[in-house]
């Protein structure tokens, strides 16, 4: 995954950067796109392929992907929202616990819940995520930490709560798991 940082299920570059292929009528063989994707994507998406003639719901959030697969990889995703966000409020195989992340043209914030720490990169210049700007930008951090909050807020996300099994004196990886 190098070189990009964590893996699956993280809030991590190689956890939420991965390959989304497509194959279809009228898309060029051979076509790629660097645009940001997500699977709230693909319902808007198919539904342009197919040429539907019923109209999506109110509230999607995602953005076709079609005018960038027609045009050769050119174009944006048009959607309600600028900003990506990616929430874990979750316990997983992460032993930073549970976290959101937020994207917002090169800038990535992330918020780990249980130390209230927040990271900010400019992955145009660090995909690997090893310079937190986070002291040196507080603007920015302040900007995308309101977004944050505001988008979860408005979706009425679920929230991390206390581990009742939690341990510290257990080795990171094996602290959070529920004593069955």
């Amino acid at each position: 995954n190098l070189p990009l940082r964590g893996g699956k299920g993280r809030q991590w570059e190689g956890g939420i950067r991965v390959p989304l292929l497509v194959r279809g009528p009228g898309i060029k063989s051979g076509t790629f796109a660097y645009e940001r994707s997500m699977g709230i994507d693909l319902l808007p998406t198919i539904a342009e392929l197919a040429q539907g003639e019923a109209s999506l719901p109110e509230g999607i959030e995602g953005g076709s992907l079609a005018p960038i697969l027609m045009n050769q990889g050119k174009g944006q995703v048009k959607r309600s929202r600028e900003e990506l966000v990616f929430h874990y409020p979750h316990y997983d195989s992460d032993p930073a616990g549970p976290a959101s992340a937020i994207m917002l043209g090169d800038y990535k914030l992330i918020k780990f819940y249980e130390t209230n720490k927040l990271h900010l990169f400019d992955l145009s210049k660090d995909i690997g995520e090893k310079d937190d700007l986070a002291g040196a930008k507080p603007e920015v951090v302040a900007q995308l930490h309101d977004r944050l909050n505001a988008y979860l807020e408005s979706v009425d996300a679920q929230m991390p709560r206390p581990n009742p099994n939690y341990d510290p004196s257990k080795p990171a990886g094996e602290r959070r798991r529920r004593n069955n």
